[in-house]
């Protein structure tokens, strides 16, 4: 009976326990109630009046002492805990009080995690799941003058020090080829974003609002300015913004980034001007991985508008992407064999394309449907629409008895009308070598073509007349893989597998050779700026013949070249195979890359890449 009044004590203590408890979890409900007023209209702060931080304070320090009374009430309870045990030599002694540290430290852990607020348990839970997913991460120091925020992945959270390890993934490409870097980040530093599949867990922010955002072309954010209510396209909710400092002729020019990649602007955000040269285009010009393919890239090609990029690769599906940002728009689900290559009308509403399966296809670009086969004996190659998109021309590979042609296709405007037949076939004088590429010259009235016999020939359009061949002497010793026009149809270059490794410009009306471009390695790709006079080629030891998955070994790098001088100014690493496809958008700010090791890689210019000079 004399333990009684201890067991009573105990009771009661533990009810006074339930009682704090309860008391903190409603003083937690108002501090929400106050957060959630002030993030939704910070500026009531400014009224006069208006007491929610003095309200905000005192429930904090009411929180506070609730806390420490847990505390004090769970020590007092487990000292009577102690008392009840029975005592018994020095050794058991010894062991009970072993034990009772113990349990001490056992209590404390369950205390620690029992006196936390729900919602801040809430808030251990939802970091603790993030694990593998994509996050908002503040990487610099809480004194420094400015705040530094990357797209990272979290590969690790631990709940004791409640610090969450990320990995920044996109660290840049140096000279060793790694890069990547891990830091380990307090919760407060680490900024989920909303679902991608799921827009009803973002939240709506209004025209003028500020928010911070992932500047499109990097894996970098920075404060911008919500410019109007968010736009839906192709399901997905995409927000118009105006980035802090992002000036432009005199102007901050509208930028459209995905819900999923704005959050809510922290408090007291020390902004990173995004036109710092210094740091912020350094993380700009970082590449954006696109990986929506499972074998390796063959051809990529931008809409008229920039907009677009259309990808082709040997998995069979033709992909379409948003070439600000890399987001993956959509799929065209058809072909049974390799699609080699891809064009794109002018007014971005069809996209043919050629493919292993014996076919060239007519799709609609907004919603994805096949409008269209032509169906041949062999192979297609190449395809190319026409200025005006009434006409495409189409090339075949040699396939048994076949030889390699190069075929004239009219398009018609309503799909039902539509026809297979040819409006002209033109066939190869080397047959049995394959006319990788074959494109329209000038105002529709030639075709040129260019493949495995090194040989380049200007066809006439209406007739099928062969008007023109390069010279061995000057031109290509060996397979011709790529041919891509200019701009304005004057003049076009070429990519090739010579012992020389080299590319040519081209006269399109004269095959008059102008410059050689000598790479050192085969070249698989290649394309002109339409802004400066500069080239790209990619290429790189073929990928039968590399042993290794360094991107150095094969010289798998994108190499610039000054167009007039003929000279190296740069190269762009990344990819660990063979480039295979190149491209530069219309606006001849960014370009992409398709590799053998299955990603597209979009690259956006940053501001030195306009000052080069030689």
């Amino acid at each position: 009976m004399s333990s009684t009044p201890a067991v009573a004590g105990i009771l009661e203590n533990t009810k006074e326990l339930d009682r704090l408890r309860k008391k903190q979890e409603d003083v937690l409900v108002e501090i929400n109630k106050i957060h959630k007023k002030l993030q939704s209209s910070p500026e009531v702060v400014e009224k006069p009046g208006d007491t929610s931080l003095p309200r905000l304070k005192n429930l904090y320090i009411q929180a506070k002492e609730l806390s420490e009374s847990e505390v004090t009430v769970s020590n007092i309870r487990l000292a009577q805990l102690d008392s009840l045990l029975p005592s018994g030599q020095q050794r058991g002694k010894l062991e009970v009080a072993e034990g009772n540290g113990l349990k001490r430290k056992r209590m404390k852990a369950e205390s620690d995690v029992t006196r936390v607020p729900p919602s801040t348990r809430n808030q251990i839970e939802a970091y603790a799941s993030l694990k593998g997913e994509q996050v908002a991460a503040r990487i610099t120091a809480d004194d420094a003058e400015q705040d530094e925020w990357l797209v990272v992945k979290v590969i690790h959270f631990d709940r004791e020090t409640k610090e969450v390890e990320v990995l920044d993934e996109e660290s840049g490409d140096d000279e060793e080829g790694g890069g990547q870097r891990t830091y380990k980040l307090p919760m407060p530093c680490i900024l989920p974003f909303p679902k991608r599949n799921d827009p009803s867990t973002t939240q709506e922010f209004l025209p003028g609002k500020h928010v911070l955002a992932v500047y499109p072309g990097t894996t970098a954010l920075y404060k911008a300015t919500v410019v109007s209510t968010p736009r839906k396209s192709c399901d997905h909710i995409r927000y118009l913004l105006e980035f802090d400092d992002d000036e432009e002729d005199g102007a901050l020019p509208q930028r459209t980034v995905p819900f999923h990649k704005v959050v809510t602007l922290p408090e007291g955000h020390r902004q990173l001007r995004c036109c710092d040269k210094e740091r912020a285009f350094k993380e700009k010009m970082r590449p954006i991985l696109m990986k929506g393919h499972e074998r390796p890239l063959t051809f990529l090609r931008y809409n008229r508008d920039g907009d677009m990029l259309f990808s082709c690769a040997k998995d069979h599906t033709p992909t379409l992407w948003y070439a600000d940002n890399g987001e993956r728009h959509g799929t065209f689900r058809g072909h049974n064999g390799a699609v080699w290559c891809c064009d794109v009308s002018r007014d971005s509403l069809r996209l043919i394309t050629g493919s292993a399966d014996q076919s060239a296809k007519l799709w609609d670009v907004k919603t994805g449907q096949q409008l269209f086969s032509f169906k041949f004996g062999s192979p297609a190659r190449s395809v190319d629409f026409a200025l005006g998109d009434k006409l495409a021309v189409i090339t075949t590979d040699p396939f048994m008895e076949r030889t390699s042609a190069i075929h004239v296709k009219r398009i018609a405007e309503d799909p039902e009308d539509q026809v297979s037949e040819s409006v002209l076939v033109l066939e190869s004088p080397n047959g049995r070598k394959r006319i990788n590429r074959a494109v329209w010259g000038p105002l529709n009235q030639t075709i040129v073509s260019g493949g495995e016999d090194a040989v380049l020939r200007i066809w006439d359009a209406e007739t099928g007349k062969l008007l023109k061949e390069s010279d061995a002497e000057v031109g290509h010793k060996n397979t011709i893989t790529s041919l891509t026009k200019s701009a304005d149809d004057s003049h076009f270059i070429t990519g090739s597998l010579d012992k020389t490794a080299k590319a040519c410009l081209w006269d399109m009306r004269t095959l008059t050779l102008l410059k050689t471009y000598v790479s050192g390695v085969p070249v698989n790709a290649v394309s002109m700026s339409p802004l400066l006079d500069h080239v790209v080629l990619g290429g790189g030891q073929d990928a039968s013949a590399v042993t290794t998955t360094d991107h150095r070994a094969g010289k798998f790098e994108a190499k610039f070249y000054d167009k007039i001088l003929q000279e190296e100014i740069g190269g762009v690493k990344g990819h660990f195979g063979p480039i295979n496809a190149l491209a530069f958008n219309p606006d001849g700010k960014s370009f992409s890359s398709g590799g053998e090791d299955g990603y597209v890689r979009l690259h956006h210019f940053d501001s030195d890449y306009f000052n080069i000079r030689i």
